[in-house]
């Protein structure tokens, strides 16, 4: 849909939302003039306009209007179980994502579906599996939820509560965050991860983009690759690339045993783009050159800041540590710590 039509659509759905329900049928016909699937398009937008989250102000409708005028979703009319999909908001290589109604629950969710496609690929969907295993046990404030695991026919997908807010991927492109504010967000994603190990869970892909920073504080999501490290927990599934460069620890470019002390590196790399709005560790075309890139010096996060206290500049310098036994040791004592700042 491109965005003179979307305008068109937004403009009509604006203007007929507004009118008792007995009156919309008669001005469809008129606005319309014979165009069936802007009418199509209006009504089913009219159909979902009460269904929001307790926690929204717009309806669905602004939601999925967003993602069309941005170019990452295609306005859709499917049922994927209880589920009405609504947008497609985004795409990876294993799997989609869509923004849709619970039509019980009245209630806007983000459904993660694994194409059908890929059922033939057996280690894509043993680690679809494994994802919905891993965020079945989470349940924390800063942890997207998971609602519901669902099959039909071929298709197999994962309901989670809808993110309303702005990665923080993209609040980085306008620079640095604030200082109490980036030590905020970080004391709210390292209770996050904190919870996540206590339940023997590794993240493994902390990043920007896997942020959501909403009303109420950040949100972590995307356990696609985490792992279970508890003895009495099945292994993962392998993966044949495990984490983002630039993000990845060295035990993680070297294809080495990766622990709770993972999490604690890509923190630390998080909290200094946040801070200083620079990345850590900027090659990141290659596992080589992001491992070469390792080796450099990493400017201080106050020599790029003056205002940054040093004790936090020493906070994030120790998860920085190439060597995964200088670094802080497990999150929770991290998180002791920043909260003291």
């Amino acid at each position: 849909m491109n965005t003179e039509r979307l305008r068109q659509v937004e403009s009509l759905y604006n203007e007929t939302h507004t009118l008792p329900d007995g009156e919309r049928k008669a001005y469809l016909d008129r606005a319309c003039a014979g165009d069936g699937d802007l009418r199509h398009e209006v009504e089913s937008l009219l159909a979902y306009e009460n269904e929001a989250e307790t926690y929204m102000d717009r309806p669905a409708f602004h939601q999925v209007a967003q993602s069309l005028a941005d170019g990452t979703g295609v306005l859709i009319d499917r049922m994927l179980g209880r589920y009405q999909l609504l947008s497609l908001v985004g795409r990876g290589g294993s799997a989609e994502v869509y923004c849709a109604v619970d039509t019980r629950l009245n209630r806007l969710v983000a459904v993660k579906v694994l194409p059908p496609f890929l059922n033939a690929d057996h280690e894509r969907f043993q680690r679809f599996e494994y994802e919905a295993r891993s965020a079945a046990v989470l349940n924390h404030p800063h942890i997207c939820m998971l609602h519901d695991i669902g099959t039909e026919g071929e298709t197999h997908y994962l309901v989670f509560e809808y993110l309303v807010g702005e990665p923080l991927s993209d609040r980085l492109t306008r620079g640095p965050v604030p200082l109490e504010e980036a030590v905020g967000y970080g004391c709210q994603i390292a209770a996050a991860l904190a919870y996540a190990h206590d339940a023997g869970i590794v993240h493994l892909d902390l990043k920007p983009s896997n942020i959501m920073l909403m009303r109420d504080g950040a949100k972590l999501f995307d356990f696609g690759i985490a792992e279970l490290r508890y003895p009495d927990t099945p292994s993962a599934p392998p993966i044949s690339a495990c984490g983002t460069l630039g993000y990845m620890s060295p035990e993680q470019l070297e294809g080495k045993e990766t622990d709770f002390r993972t999490d604690v590196f890509a923190f630390g790399v998080v909290m200094y783009e946040m801070l200083t709005g620079r990345f850590a560790f900027p090659a990141r075309k290659s596992v080589e050159a992001a491992g070469r890139n390792l080796k450099e010096r990493v400017p201080p996060i106050s020599e790029l800041q003056p205002e940054v206290p040093p004790a936090l500049d020493s906070l994030v310098a120790r998860c920085l540590e190439r060597n995964h036994l200088e670094r802080w040791q497990t999150v929770a004592e991290l998180l002791f710590h920043l909260r003291k700042l």
